[in-house]
């Protein structure tokens, strides 16, 4: 156990050089690091994987005047986010935010995840009638921890840990047998927080995803951990390569910088 603890250690430190970007104070990311080892390690099924951070922002990604860790993960597993919400209290404890978010359409097999239903612990769901999606995602709480929820079923699995849910409702694509053997998430290139060009006045949570930006308005975080968000999918603009470190959304051009505006 102390070696895994150590190799998990260096992992996660090793990761933290490639945060780029409203980057938390150094006791905001041990009391992280720490809070993920002992309380709330992602992707537990029947063994801990090292933890693929990709990119940790320390922002208010939900407009309240307190901010928030927004962790870009590179997960291992089909079904598992890619974008992960942390609240923090004063005296550094945290709460994972039950709702994930996995941006981009869905992506034929690659071979490169593995799969919850491959190893026992995963089914998918069809459900009769039309029914709230906060009333199913409280119907699974203490049968299931993943639930992620598609157009026509939804997919539960039994890792370890807190309800992490991901609401994909709106992608395209859905397999005719209502299952997600066929088809993995997309990766995600970078995340970047801060106000549009038309609306600089709100933060926004954009991820890019392929050749398209997706841009989400996180209004709140309920109770419950569920996210009132609105969802705007654009086109990169023409030449983007990614966001300016500590900038926002801003971004590069031939003529200078912009801001990403949805419009």
């Amino acid at each position: 156990m102390k070696r895994l603890t150590l190799i998990l250690y260096i992992c996660l430190s090793f990761c933290v050089v490639s945060v780029h970007a409203q980057a938390p104070s150094s006791e905001r990311l041990e009391a992280f690091k720490t809070y993920l080892l002992e309380k709330d390690y992602p992707e537990v099924f029947k063994e801990p994987y090292h933890a693929r951070i990709e990119n940790i922002l320390d922002v208010d990604v939900d407009n309240d005047g307190v901010k928030e860790l927004v962790v870009q993960f590179q997960p291992h597993f089909r079904q598992s986010p890619s974008i992960i919400i942390y609240k923090i209290s004063p005296k550094l404890e945290f709460t994972r935010v039950t709702e994930a978010l996995a941006p981009g359409p869905l992506q034929k097999l690659t071979g490169d995840y593995l799969d919850s239903h491959d190893i026992g612990m995963a089914a998918d769901i069809v459900v009769q009638g039309t029914r709230p999606v906060q009333e199913m995602v409280s119907q699974f709480r203490g049968h299931f921890v993943g639930v992620v929820a598609y157009d026509t079923f939804y997919h539960v699995d039994s890792r370890k840990g807190a309800t992490v849910y991901l609401d994909m409702r709106h992608v395209k694509g859905i397999p005719k047998d209502h299952t997600c053997k066929s088809f993995e998430f997309s990766t995600v290139k970078q995340i970047a927080v801060g106000g549009l060009r038309e609306d600089p006045s709100k933060n926004y949570l954009a991820s890019w995803v392929g050749d398209e930006i997706y841009v989400y308005l996180i209004r709140s975080i309920a109770s419950d951990g569920l996210l009132d968000k609105q969802l705007t999918i654009i086109k990169a603009p023409t030449g983007f390569n990614g966001f300016e470190p500590n900038a926002g959304l801003t971004y590069k051009t031939a003529s200078g910088s912009e801001t990403l505006a949805l419009k």
